[in-house]
C-alpha cells in the first residue's frame, strides 16, 4: 500500500506526484495544508518530525526527501522505469538532482515565497504557529515571509541562481529533448518541479526569446499524462504559485 502526504503540486510535492503517476502506481493521496500549518500537527510529526512534505508511506515504511523517494519508487517498482540504464547516465541524472537541490530549488523557493507567500500571510498573525517549528532556519524563513523582510541581496542572489539554472538547461536542451539520454527521466521531473512556476516568477529570464529550448521542454513535460494527472491534485486555482519556505541556500554558492 502506498500513501503520499503532500501539499499543492509544486516544488518537492510535485516531484513525487509525477513519479507515482508516470509509473502508473495506485496510491492514496493525503493532502497536508501547509498554509494552515498542518505539517506541525502531532499526527503528521509522527510521520516526519521535521514537519516537511512529501512523505511516502509504503507498507508501513516512512520515506522522506522527494529526490530519494522517487529513486526508491523506481527501484521497488521497476515497470515504466524513470532512471536511465547506463551507469554514466545514472550519474548524470544524480548530478542534475544535486544541481536542482543546491541552486535552482532555493532560488525558486525564495522568489516564490517573496512573490506569493508574502501576500498570502499579509493579514495573518502566525506568531503562535512559528513556535511550533522545530528547525530555526525554517522558523526564520516563515518569519521573513510574514514580515516581508527579504533583503535585496537575497532576492538578487536568487535571481542570479535562477539565471544560472536556466542557462544550464538551455545549453543541454538546445539539441536534446530530455535532460539525460533520449528519454524522460527523474532528472526531468526534478528540474520541472521547480521550473514550472519560474516562468511567472522570472519572466525576463525564462521566456521564448531568451530560453526557447527550455520553454519547449516545459511544454513537452506539461503534455505528459503523468504530469497532467499530478497537477490535477491541486486544490487552488494556480498551484504553480503555491510556495512555503523550502530548501535553504547553500553557503557555498
Amino acid at each position: 500500500m502506498l500513501e503520499l502526504y503532500h501539499w499543492e503540486p509544486n516544488g518537492s510535492g510535485l516531484k513525487t506526484l509525477i513519479c507515482l503517476h508516470e509509473k502508473g502506481l495506485d496510491f492514496t493521496s493525503r493532502y497536508v495544508d501547509l498554509l494552515a500549518f498542518e505539517q506541525y500537527r502531532p499526527d503528521f510529526l509522527a510521520l516526519n518530525p521535521l514537519g516537511q512534505v512529501p512523505v511516502l508511506v509504503h507498507d508501513g515504511k516512512k520515506l522522506t526527501e522527494s529526490q530519494f523517494i522517487n529513486e526508491y519508487l523506481d527501484e521497488v517498482f521497476p515497470e515504466a522505469p524513470l532512471r536511465p540504464g547506463s551507469a554514466e547516465d545514472l550519474w548524470r541524472m544524480r548530478v542534475w538532482g544535486k544541481f536542482a537541490g543546491e541552486v535552482l530549488a532555493p532560488a525558486a523557493s525564495t522568489l516564490g515565497c517573496h512573490a506569493c507567500l508574502v501576500p498570502a500571510l499579509r493579514d495573518r498573525d502566525i506568531s503562535a504557529d512559528l513556535e511550533r517549528i522545530l528547525l530555526p532556519e525554517r522558523r526564520l524563513a516563515w518569519r521573513m515571509a510574514s514580515e516581508n523582510t527579504y533583503g535585496d541581496d537575497l532576492l538578487n542572489d536568487s535571481r542570479r541562481k535562477a539565471g544560472i539554472a536556466i542557462a544550464r538547461l538551455e545549453q543541454r536542451l538546445t539539441d536534446h529533448d530530455w535532460l539525460v539520454g533520449n528519454a524522460f527521466s527523474l532528472a526531468d521531473i526534478e528540474l520541472f518541479a521547480w521550473c514550472n512556476g519560474l516562468e511567472a516568477l522570472a519572466t525576463d529570464l525564462l521566456n521564448s526569446a531568451r530560453a526557447p529550448a527550455t520553454i519547449g521542454w516545459l511544454g513537452r513535460v506539461r503534455e505528459r499524462r503523468g504530469v497532467i494527472a499530478a497537477l490535477a491534485h491541486a486544490r487552488v486555482q494556480a498551484p504553480a504559485s503555491a510556495y512555503v519556505p523550502g530548501p535553504e541556500h547553500s553557503r557555498w554558492g
